[in-house]
């Protein structure tokens, strides 16, 4: 037997609970707009999978999406709560085997944030119906309505579907109509994510020494070594409990039948030829350590069918991309002040399908050339013969040119003094 929940228009269905559907459900409470979020694990942080991300260009649209409230709690969610939002400063890219410098990336206002307590903040107040499997959906004759089944039976009428569902989209496949049309494609690399806790203060301390936040060391043998500090259970003052999250990777098909021990083993191989911080940070992770690995794929954003503005996808769904330029999170930010705006316009006027054909017609482009971007960057990277002429070395942390109206269409200042109101702090007028 079926369960069924009669609509109330307009009503926006939002298929996953990741960081980008929740960012959109706090921007569709703050409106007023009736939503519903559903997603496919039965909780929250169900998955042991951590990583950490960088938001820069888009924290000022951030601001704006979430309530106060829960904005004001950002830097609390940071990797390092002691590093404030507006310091700024260069992102450190290090020479893996000398340490010295290789380039500072500028960045004026960011910071780096772990999933799972960044996933935790934008969930605050919003009611996620857990275990809810998209099957399929049914879309009305009269081009104004459509229904959702899930796997459990569940039935729910809707007015926009938002396929914020990730790399493997099912709402992507029934858009594009064709599995092989909305299938990602594997990217050419081993990609390992660790999540270490030295249990030693003075460890923990040196390895953080000469990079409070975290670091990027580029090797002549053409793999990477990533290092960030991931949480800090107990503050500051205890090192001993400071959690990192610890990266390697290189092109090449990964050998996914590995165990952990031997995974670990290849880890702390190519970390031994290393310098300081990268050696000692790979080869001090503890022998019982998770290494988890990642499969990285893409799928460079074409148009779908949006079903007269009544289905449309954001954030990894509507662009997985690789995440070696420090952009995904980003453009999941633009995504929802696109799209927020866009609903907003449309329950204004009840112009459905004008509205979500201008989102897309934004979206599209922006997504397709980063995600080309982004692949550039992941193979030159790891190509020690080509690493200066990688787009991270030559655009830096800036969206692609012709890709941030946002900057361009408001007033600065205005934003940064709206953003920082919304953190409660008193600014001069």
């Amino acid at each position: 037997m079926t369960k069924t929940i009669e609509p109330v228009e307009p009503h926006v269905l939002i298929i996953g609970a990741g960081i980008t559907g929740l960012i959109l459900a706090q921007a569709l409470k703050k409106e007023g707009i009736r939503f519903t979020i559903f997603e496919r694990d039965a909780s929250l942080n169900v998955r042991s999978n951590e990583w950490t991300m960088a938001i820069h260009w888009s924290l000022e649209r951030l601001a704006t999406l979430l309530p106060a409230e829960v904005y004001r709690h950002m830097e609390e969610a940071s990797c390092n709560p002691a590093v404030p939002i507006d310091t700024g400063g260069r992102y450190p890219i290090i020479h893996a085997e000398t340490g010295r410098l290789l380039a500072g990336v500028p960045y004026k206002r960011g910071l780096r944030v772990p999933r799972s307590k960044m996933r935790a903040l934008c969930g605050q107040g919003i009611d996620v119906q857990y275990g809810k499997t998209l099957k399929d959906v049914d879309f009305s004759e009269d081009e104004r309505s459509f229904t959702a089944t899930f796997a459990d039976g569940t039935v729910v009428p809707g007015t926009l579907l938002v396929g914020a569902d990730g790399t493997r989209s099912r709402v992507r496949t029934l858009a594009l109509k064709s599995e092989e049309a909305a299938a990602t494609t594997p990217f050419p690399i081993w990609h390992m994510n660790l999540t270490v806790c030295y249990k030693d203060a003075e460890k923990a301390q040196f390895v953080r020494r000469d990079f409070p936040t975290s670091f990027l060391a580029l090797s002549e043998r053409s793999f990477h070594a990533f290092q960030s500090i991931s949480s800090m259970p107990d503050g500051p003052e205890h090192p001993e409990t400071w959690i990192f999250h610890l990266a390697m990777a290189w092109r090449g098909e990964a050998q996914h039948d590995l165990s952990q021990k031997e995974r670990l083993a290849i880890i702390k191989e190519k970390a031994s030829s290393l310098a300081e911080p990268a050696r000692s940070s790979f080869l001090w992770i503890p022998e019982d350590t998770l290494v988890h690995k990642a499969d990285i794929s893409y799928w460079i954003t074409q148009p779908w069918d949006n079903r007269g503005g009544r289905m449309t996808l954001i954030g990894d769904a509507a662009h997985p991309m690789p995440p070696y330029r420090g952009q995904g999170l980003n453009h999941c930010i633009a995504d929802c002040f696109s799209l927020a705006n866009s609903i907003k316009g449309a329950v204004e006027d009840c112009n459905w399908s004008a509205a979500i054909e201008e989102y897309e017609k934004e979206l599209v482009p922006r997504g397709a050339e980063e995600v080309k971007c982004s692949i550039e960057n992941g193979i030159m990277l790891h190509d020690w013969s080509k690493v200066r002429q990688s787009p991270v070395f030559t655009e830096g942390f800036r969206p692609m040119k012709g890709h941030d109206a946002y900057e361009t269409n408001t007033n600065s200042a205005e934003n940064l003094r709206l953003a920082e109101v919304a953190r409660g702090i008193n600014v001069k007028t």
